[in-house]
């Protein structure tokens, strides 16, 4: 998986106090020879310490709403268990020049939001192909013990749309307007949250107490007019998940091949098809070295072995270890050369097995009666298949 952030447009919402009515293809070759994350005010996997705050960084107590189940309304109430507040986290709010990419909000006569009998006010807006729901709550969410505080959340909406089993994956910052130093403040991390149809809202329960975001010489409220933003970086995925099965107590299998004629100046000489496990298997044998375009290599001798496509699996590798090994029919001796790697259709082995200087000194053997005598010796130990 290479993912990418994708872009979209940013839309801006005002609120008045009067708004409130409602990679032979392919050839492999062998070698020759939970601690919490205190950036961002979520709890997460572990991960590095989080970094010190910069000099211009503003330190708030900050929670995280880790709820299960289906999320649908932040205000309906929650067991005795999933109500237990997580004890707060210190969150470095940074601050930025640029605007929240997708969603801002200007609320005008905060005071007057603050005192309708609502608890949260919520807005939709897209990003990345999906609809979310963007919810402030101006004076806490109570039933996560966020009283004195303002929370915000995130949640994925009109998920009905959506196939089975669906899953969203995405990086998002919350903000809030700093309108003296004219600076958008927040906890920014690049953290990938996952959104399904357990999870589908996530959240700040303390993004800022209202004592700093009422005091005027903190510019988040001047006279009695704030900002809010958010935004949402959906991360894109074509990655497959695959499983590697090992086998138990696998046979290794040995055939021994002879390779006639190879003085003469043919590019390729392959084996017949023999069987080893439940598959069948050929030696691609290169005297004059395997020569790919662009890369040309003198002085090398080739040899690969390859699987019979027709007795693989679709959407299945192989882990086989595999030997080579070369006869010195003079002196009785052999070169050998081993490797273990992952089958598909395509032929793997070693491009430089032995260099030709060595592989045609008569003195050697490797070459008697314009012969070759070579042995294959494979073990399969396990399946990578396509979950």
């Amino acid at each position: 998986m290479a993912s990418s952030p994708s872009s979209h447009k940013r839309t801006e919402s005002v609120i008045s106090s009067s708004s409130f009515s409602s990679l032979p293809p392919n050839i492999y070759f062998s070698s020759q020879h939970h601690i919490p994350n205190n950036h961002s005010g979520f709890q997460t996997a572990p991960s590095s310490p989080a970094p010190a705050p910069s000099s211009t960084s503003t330190t708030f107590s900050a929670d995280v709403l880790l709820q299960s189940g289906p999320l649908t309304q932040v205000s309906s109430p929650l067991s005795s268990q999933t109500t237990k507040p997580f004890t707060p986290l210190p969150a470095v709010l940074d601050e930025r020049d640029a605007l929240p990419s997708h969603h801002l909000l200007k609320i005008k006569s905060f005071s007057k939001l603050s005192k309708l009998p609502i608890e949260k006010f919520s807005n939709d807006f897209e990003a990345g192909g999906y609809k979310w729901n963007f919810s402030i709550y101006p004076t806490g969410d109570k039933s996560k013990d966020g009283e004195d505080h303002i929370s915000v959340y995130l949640e994925i909406a009109e998920t009905s749309t959506l196939p089975t089993g669906w899953e969203v994956n995405a990086i998002f910052n919350f903000f809030v307007f700093d309108q003296i130093r004219d600076k958008y403040v927040g906890p920014q991390d690049a953290i990938v949250r996952r959104f399904h149809c357990m999870k589908k809202q996530w959240g700040i329960v303390k993004f800022i107490d209202l004592e700093t975001f009422n005091n005027p010489y903190n510019g988040y409220l001047v006279n009695d007019t704030c900002s809010f933003g958010v935004e949402v970086f959906t991360v894109k995925t074509n990655s497959k998940a695959e499983c590697l099965s090992l086998i138990n107590s696998p046979i290794t299998r040995k055939i021994s091949l002879s390779f006639s004629n190879v003085s003469k100046p043919t590019s390729r000489i392959q084996s017949g098809l023999f069987p080893a496990g439940d598959y069948k298997w050929r030696v691609l044998f290169y005297a004059n070295g395997c020569q790919l375009e662009g890369n040309k290599t003198n002085n090398i001798v080739s040899l690969f072995l390859v699987v019979d496509a027709s007795t693989l699996a679709a959407d299945t590798k192989l882990l086989v270890h595999y030997t080579f090994r070369m006869h010195d029919k003079r002196n009785g001796n052999y070169f050998e050369r081993s490797d273990m790697g992952l089958f598909d259709s395509s032929p793997r082995g070693f491009r430089e097995f032995m260099t030709q200087t060595k592989f045609k000194d008569i003195e050697n053997g490797y070459v008697v009666g314009d012969t070759c005598h070579i042995d294959v010796e494979l073990k399969v130990l396990g399946l990578v298949k396509v979950e």
